[in-house]
């Protein structure tokens, strides 16, 4: 076949709508997060990641150091962020023909949803996870996708999502979402029939079952095979003593507490939620609300009682679905990253949107509602796109901070008397906040632990990675014993603080730098972290 034909054949395989959801989330996305793309923001994480294998079965993610060659395994922000956003742009494809939309509109705003939302923002600053986090969106989505072919397409599903948690594990909430909005749609179609529904159902949960069992087992292959334990991060290795059953409760509620403070609760424990944030959330659930009642009473949906009350079980469950991550990692609190799949909400009002907008009394019902939504919509993703380039400008001027620390502290030891270039250098204690923090108010809308405010070298190792990887200082990082011993010593407790005139000093042949009273070792996960392979 030649060329031409073959690229005619390959345009026509996608629908109208499916090209503008592609369109939408490929354009929307880049001009949002435009300057993660163009710029090398590092956070703690980051400092040692410039280029770095991804070996994070330690982890669990034993799949990440494949999906990261994708970018050779460097941190190039330009190439990263163009990936990104062409295997999201696919998954919104994906995600549109799950839920059937029909509308060009309401297609355009399913990929714009999933570009805009701060939690994408968030993985942003782990620019070096960006491209195979987004590859496992794509295959947590398509995992649903293969579901809703019938037959054993669903055996396909689960290797899909197998892959997915292989990459990073919160990603099974995804799967899990879209599943619940998959049955919402055959539960609100006239022309579905409850076995056909019950069929569809039963095989998405066969499909998240074996694709989780799949995971474990593998997991478990791997660790075996590279005789490895799991880290002790995020509770991680706790769950290798079992899953608190007696805690599942709890769990649950609190599940369901967190998905209301992130989208009801302004200036709560989710720190980007202000008033306005809640308004337009609140407005969106309204504009739902409407349309599904109208698709109940205008389809008669009433008569059939397994409709209602499946949409009602999908909708409650919906909240449990996209707070998952928590679930599967009882023994810590969902991070802004874990919480992706929280843009299913969105996508869950839109499908009624979708059901139910032609069914509202005409002209002036449905052009009300259309125009409402487009501004809700418009507010939604300006509102977001701020969010995430506040994301941005905070970790930047934090990192501009570190250098401006990073480099006068060099021109230092180079000025200490008895330096030759030789000698062993330790600096003990990480960057002071008291001398490097940032007090501008809005920044406190983005506070959260991946988002360094004051310094992206927050622990003692960091500063070498800094002075290592990002300002080409080739200075090695002493051995633990040898900081240990030095911070005990008589010489160095008589030393004052940096940057007072004798806190850098040639002591025993070294040249030492005391930023801290004490020196703080590494913890177990610190150590374990460094001969992870």
């Amino acid at each position: 076949m030649p060329l031409d034909q073959l690229m005619e054949k390959l345009k026509h395989m996608l629908s109208p709508t499916q090209w503008v959801s592609f369109f939408s989330c490929f354009i929307s996305g880049y001009l949002i997060h435009l300057f993660a793309f163009t710029n090398l923001i590092p956070n703690s994480d980051g400092l040692s990641r410039v280029f770095d294998y991804q070996q994070m079965t330690v982890s669990g993610r034993w799949f990440l150091h494949y999906a990261s060659s994708l970018n050779g395994f460097t941190q190039m922000p330009a190439l990263i962020g163009f990936l990104t956003m062409l295997l999201l742009s696919c998954a919104a494809v994906v995600v549109v023909t799950i839920l059937e939309l029909r509308g060009r509109t309401l297609s355009s705003f399913v990929g714009i949803v999933l570009a805009a939302t701060p939690c994408l923002g968030y993985t942003f600053l782990y620019m070096f996870t960006a491209s195979a986090y987004s590859l496992s969106i794509l295959l947590a989505a398509l995992a649903v996708l293969a579901v809703k072919q019938g037959r054993f397409w669903w055996l396909l599903g689960s290797v899909s999502l197998t892959f997915s948690m292989g990459i990073y594990q919160a990603y099974a909430a995804f799967a899990i979402s879209l599943s619940l909005l998959a049955v919402l749609v055959e539960c609100m179609d006239p022309r579905s029939s409850f076995s056909s529904t019950l069929r569809l159902g039963l095989r998405l949960l066969g499909m998240l079952a074996l694709g989780a069992a799949l995971y474990y087992l593998t997991l478990q292959v791997f660790l075996s095979v590279k005789n490895l334990e799991l880290l002790d991060y995020l509770g991680i290795s706790e769950t290798s003593g079992g899953y608190p059953i007696a805690q599942l409760p709890n769990l649950i509620l609190d599940t369901y507490k967190q998905v209301i403070v992130y989208f009801f609760l302004p200036n709560h424990s989710n720190p980007f939620s202000t008033l306005f944030f809640v308004i337009l959330n609140g407005l969106m659930v309204l504009f739902a609300a409407v349309c599904l009642v109208m698709l109940v009473i205008k389809r008669t949906l009433y008569r059939d009682i397994w409709r209602i009350c499946g949409i009602l079980v999908m909708v409650a469950l919906l909240p449990l679905g996209m707070g998952f991550a928590q679930i599967i990692s009882p023994f810590s609190t969902a991070t802004p990253i874990m919480k992706y799949a929280y843009v299913c909400a969105y996508l869950a009002a839109l499908l009624m949107v979708n059901c139910g907008l032609s069914l509202l009394p005409r002209p002036k019902g449905t052009v009300a509602l259309s125009c409402g939504l487009v501004v809700v919509m418009v507010c939604l993703t300006v509102y977001q796109a701020n969010i995430n380039n506040l994301l941005y400008t905070a970790s930047a001027q934090a990192h501009r901070a570190t250098l401006s620390y990073a480099t006068r502290l060099l021109s230092r030891i180079e000025s200490c008397e008895g330096y030759t270039g030789e000698e062993e250098i330790l600096i003990i204690g990480s960057f002071p906040t008291d001398r490097i923090y940032s007090d501008i108010e809005s920044y406190a809308l983005v506070d959260h632990y991946s988002l360094p405010m004051d310094t992206v070298a927050p622990l003692n190792k960091h500063i070498y990675y800094y002075l290592n990887d990002w300002l080409n200082v080739p200075i090695e990082e002493p051995d633990e014993e040898t900081m240990i011993s030095m911070s005990q010593s008589k010489e160095f407790q008589k030393m004052p603080l940096y940057p007072a005139q004798g806190s850098v000093a040639k002591v025993d042949g070294k040249i030492v730098v005391k930023i801290q009273e004490e020196y703080t070792p590494k913890s177990d996960y610190e150590l374990a972290y460094e001969k992870r392979r």
